[in-house]
């Protein structure tokens, strides 16, 4: 709605973003890392975690495509255990039509085989896996890390959720963690890189939030990159209806307004935007 008035190729702040629009935070980075060396070094299970609203998914996104492994993603893994093997199995693309448990376990490991043994191992992504409520689909995870064609497992095994995941892990697939990233809130100084750079990567001509600007939008949206998507966004729309160069401290604060009832702010907005 705003993006021809700014200039801009595309939304800068939407929640789905491509590749290109990824910003390269050094606290992103250092976890990426470290969960990267564990899946592809080591025989076990990595934990990407944080807090919601924090890009948990994005930096999942970004380990995946630098392993350069086949993905496979399981969006909804609050499945009993065996509705999950049986979707595994048909996203592999597992040979055989057989049904039941076993049958499903036979055709991945099959087809995890195929893939090893033409140098591919699999990068098995689970998203909110801190909504899985029942043992018995982690311990199905947890099998899957056992079928190896040749020295380390066949799959790799990346569960993605809330801190408290870490406490319902069972011991014996927690004893397979091999690495653990922590997602948090963004530092001060990396709120202005994430703005900047994801104008950037729309196509942003010119920089659009001064330092103001950007000092309160990363108080309100407490490091959170999805809170300060919806507040940045906001404030350029308003600032694009009334004619203004750049959204200025006073119509982010107005952004912010307009989403008070949300979350509390921990300082007086009145005050900070006179």
């Amino acid at each position: 709605m705003y993006e021809s008035y700014f200039g801009l190729a595309r939304a800068p702040f939407g929640e789905s973003i491509a590749d290109t629009g990824i910003v390269a935070l050094p606290s992103r980075e250092a976890g990426a890392r470290r969960i990267r060396h564990g899946l592809e070094q080591c025989e076990g299970v990595a934990l990407l975690h944080g807090p919601a609203g924090v890009g948990k998914t994005v930096v999942a996104r970004e380990v995946a495509r630098s392993i350069g492994a086949p993905v496979v993603r399981i969006p909804f893994p609050s499945l009993s255990a065996a509705d999950l093997i049986a979707y595994l199995a048909d996203e592999l693309h597992a040979p055989g039509r057989d049904a039941g448990f076993a049958a499903a376990l036979r055709r991945i490991r099959s087809a995890l085989a195929i893939r090893a043994s033409g140098g591919l191992r699999t990068l098995l992504l689970v998203d909110d896996a801190d909504t899985i409520r029942d043992p018995e689909t982690f311990e199905a995870l947890r099998l899957l890390t056992n079928f190896a064609t040749r020295g380390p497992s066949d799959l790799m095994l990346l569960l993605v959720g809330a801190t408290d995941m870490l406490f319902r892990l069972p011991a014996t697939l927690l004893d397979r963690v091999a690495a653990r990233g922590l997602v948090d809130r963004l530092e001060p100084e990396e709120v202005a890189l994430y703005l900047h750079g994801r104008l950037a990567a729309a196509g942003a001509p010119r920089t659009l939030f001064d330092d103001d600007a950007i000092d309160l939008l990363g108080r309100a949206s407490e490091g959170l990159p999805r809170r300060l998507n919806r507040l940045a966004d906001l404030a350029l729309l308003i600032a694009s209806a009334e004619g203004a160069a750049a959204p200025d401290a006073a119509i982010v604060a107005r952004a912010i307004a307009d989403h008070e009832d949300e979350f509390d702010l921990g300082f007086d907005l009145r005050v900070d935007a006179a």
